[in-house]
């Protein structure tokens, strides 16, 4: 495989790159990290809940996970024997893994159910498990979608969510700025940008306007990988807002499962 000259630009937060990174820099593409959001642990002042005490917990993220574990840790609290995750992604479902949650106790969407709430709210509807649920903690940040607790409340379950950490947007300094710009406004230099959440696209777009990269040579040169589809309108909305000069209609957007292995391969096969 030839790679003449091209870049991926990996945004997730810090921690969560080094992967598929490694993989990349092996198939000969140049690297750069630059991740658009911080995940910064907010102060819990309230005990715990006791896991026991619900039917099924919900994860939004590996990182709600480990903060959720860090925090039973610290109580003197454990994950109950035969207690019931769930989760959307395969990146959750290792996280819960890790920390010693067995593989069947895990509920995520399956087949071609989307790594989404939807597809997870399929799963579960289509689960033993549905049929005596009754109580869902959901643990996730300060921010995100609403959307699964209120189908959730919708089918007279009893619903709690335990904000366990903030999302911030991260500034680039002026080191990062002048590496963009190099970088970017390159028209000869083949570019994919991975953008995993609607938070990050919002993050990322406002720097390259604050850094005053041309939209223009960048549309041309770039190929932006999205996970999700509404990521792509995210995208597109946020390039219309913040970067008016450029044009959002040539923006070159794939999308891949949110999955490593899938955005490896949409990068190395359209390379």
């Amino acid at each position: 495989m030839h790679h003449s000259r091209a870049t991926v630009v990996l945004t997730r937060p810090q921690g969560k790159n080094q992967a598929l990174q490694l993989r990349f820099e092996q198939a000969g593409l140049r690297v750069a990290t630059l991740p658009a959001l911080t995940l910064q642990p907010i102060a819990v002042t309230d005990p715990v809940p006791d896991p026991a005490t619900f039917d099924l917990i919900f994860f939004v993220s590996g990182f709600a996970v480990d903060r959720f574990f860090d925090l039973l840790a610290e109580q003197g609290m454990r994950w109950p024997q035969g207690q019931r995750a769930g989760c959307v992604g395969p990146g959750t479902v290792q996280a819960l893994q890790h920390q010693g949650v067995a593989q069947q106790q895990i509920l995520c969407p399956v087949g071609d159910q989307p790594y989404d709430s939807s597809g997870f709210l399929a799963r579960l509807k289509a689960s033993a498990v549905f049929a005596c649920l009754s109580s869902v903690l959901i643990v996730c940040g300060t921010t995100g979608n609403p959307w699964l607790a209120r189908q959730l409340q919708e089918l007279s379950l009893q619903v709690k969510r335990l904000p366990l950490y903030r999302r911030d947007a991260r500034q680039w300094d002026r080191q990062q700025q002048r590496q963009m710009s190099s970088l970017l406004a390159d028209p000869m230099e083949k570019k994919y940008v991975v953008l995993t959440s609607p938070q990050g696209i919002e993050a990322f777009v406002d720097n390259l306007a604050t850094a005053q990269i041309d939209p223009d040579p960048l549309a041309e040169s770039t190929t932006f990988v999205v996970t999700h589809e509404g990521q792509v309108d995210s995208l597109k909305h946020a390039w219309q807002q913040k970067l008016p000069a450029g044009n959002a209609g040539t923006l070159r957007i794939v999308r891949a499962l949110p999955q490593e292995d899938a955005i490896f391969h949409i990068v190395t096969i359209s390379d």
